[in-house]
């Protein structure tokens, strides 16, 4: 389902929702399109609170990514095309997910998107 100027409630709540097979895949875009699909800059979120999230800009110009992780290869998505990544593009922490998607809902930034992505990473590192 597709919501035009949703509400950071509509996305936490969606964020929420997701798991790795009926609901696998949350995109945010800040331009005016028909679809997120057709907007390259748009945030992905893909997988789930069982699975772990991964997030990223379509055309590949930004994805989160934990230094401490490794490139094991892992599915986040089970149902239709599914979806791979490297277990060090995946947040485990739904909270963690959402701070991102909110960072990213209230800027439209990916400059500030990984601002904060750094401090998550420290973060995880010094666990």
């Amino acid at each position: 389902m597709e919501t035009t100027h949703p509400s950071w409630h509509q996305i936490s709540e969606a964020v929420r929702r997701m798991d790795d097979n009926e609901y696998p895949i949350v995109q945010l875009s800040w331009k005016n399109v028909e679809s997120c699909g057709e907007d390259e800059e748009a945030l992905n979120i893909i997988g789930g609170s069982g699975a772990g999230f991964a997030m990223f800009e379509f055309m590949g110009r930004w994805q989160f990514e934990d230094p401490l992780g490794n490139d094991e290869e892992v599915r986040l998505w089970h149902s239709d095309q599914g979806y791979y990544c490297k277990r060090k593009n995946i947040l485990a922490d739904v909270g963690d997910a959402l701070l991102l998607a909110q960072v990213y809902f209230e800027t439209g930034s990916y400059e500030a998107l990984e601002n904060v992505s750094a401090e998550l990473r420290n973060k995880q590192g010094s666990r």
